[in-house]
């Protein structure tokens, strides 16, 4: 039995113009009066909002999951774009399944693929093939790393079989490699729990699929990793001492934040990765008919911020109204603050150790 009005619960997306025509009725302007001049000087407010509300850091909506990859002798790793700082990381390590025989159905030499040696690759002849392995037992894979070997954009399918005949998808996910000896991790949604006797990655593109190796893991161990301030890194006699990562400090850079590491990846974390919650910055508002990057809980808030302001910058505004519309801001704000939350019991970490204030 579903609630009254619709079973989904969905709302209809609200767009930049649905909140420009209401934020000017508040603020005293009738929707005709509405110029191409006040759009763009509302777009660019919006955005502007957009920003202050990363700063408060709140936005639990665009907290997202990310693996990034260790690379051998590198201690620099870039966050995902967008990314405005990081909230957590964990060093994981896997355990490498390898089977009794490897497979390309579009040429290549399949066994370069599991050799682990990274100067070798499996480059395939001819488009939309796989590379894979077969295994003696049932094995189950809930994690796979593939370190191109080649370049170009490709749709990648994770499949299983227990016959090496027909095949039953997993999971798939777009790359774009630019380079050769670029890694690409994924878990797997949907893995079979008990196992199977063949994996293999399928490629859909326009260009011949190469890997330089195909790790299939299971078996996920993770440890959470310190964060360190710029004075902990600095200190630091021998940044380049190699082994697994144990800290992290990030370098909040004009283009991103940038993850400096210690120990830098060697050969014992070649095939280690750094999984990390962000907090992503919203996304900027190029159009008046634009979707806007806001939970519905949101777009009351926000319209009124956005009504306040354009009480106070637009000059066809009713400035009379600007007291009212402020104090219907505060409110709105603080309730929508206070519902973003995930309900989870509080932890306060202090951060009491050695640091310079």
């Amino acid at each position: 039995m579903s609630l009254s009005g619709t079973s989904t619960g969905a709302l209809l997306p609200y767009t930049a113009q649905d909140m420009l025509e209401e934020a000017t009725s508040r603020a005293g302007i009738p929707p005709e009066g509405i110029t191409g001049e006040h759009i763009f000087q509302f777009l660019r407010q919006l955005n502007l909002v957009f920003t202050s509300l990363v700063n408060q850091g709140v936005q639990l909506w665009k907290r997202q999951y990310a693996i990034l990859p260790c690379y051998l002798g590198i201690n620099q790793i870039p966050t995902p774009p967008g990314t405005n700082d990081v909230v957590t990381l964990n060093r994981r390590s896997l355990f490498r399944q390898l089977g009794t025989s490897s497979f390309s159905d579009s040429g290549g030499v399949p066994g370069n693929a599991f050799d682990d040696n990274f100067a070798t690759a499996c480059v395939q002849t001819s488009a939309n093939g796989s590379i894979g392995q077969g295994f003696i037992t049932s094995t189950i894979v809930t994690n796979v790393g593939v370190l191109s070997g080649t370049t170009g954009e490709f749709a990648l399918f994770f499949e299983y079989s227990n016959d090496g005949v027909t095949y039953t998808p997993v999971d798939a996910i777009d790359v774009q490699w630019n380079e050769v000896g670029q890694w690409t991790w994924f878990d797997l949604l949907g893995s079979p729990v008990a196992g199977a006797l063949f994996w293999r990655v399928r490629s859909v593109g326009s260009v011949p699929f190469g890997a330089t190796e195909i790790f299939f893991g299971n078996t996920p161990q993770e440890i959470n990793l310190g964060r360190w301030n710029l004075e902990n890194f600095s200190q630091m006699p021998n940044k380049a001492q190699g082994g697994q990562v144990v800290n992290w400090y990030v370098n909040r850079d004009l283009s991103g934040p940038t993850l400096y590491v210690w120990p830098t990846p060697d050969t014992t974390a070649k095939y280690d990765t750094l999984t990390c919650w962000v907090n992503q910055n919203l996304d900027p508002v190029g159009s008046i008919t634009q979707a806007l990057d806001l939970p519905a809980r949101w777009y009351d808030a926000i319209t009124a911020r956005m009504a306040r302001r354009i009480c106070r910058t637009f000059k066809e505004a009713d400035l009379k109204r600007y007291q009212t519309l402020q104090q219907e801001e505060m409110e709105a704000i603080a309730l929508a603050v206070a519902e973003e939350r995930d309900n989870s019991p509080t932890e306060y970490d202090l951060g009491l150790q050695n640091y310079t204030a």
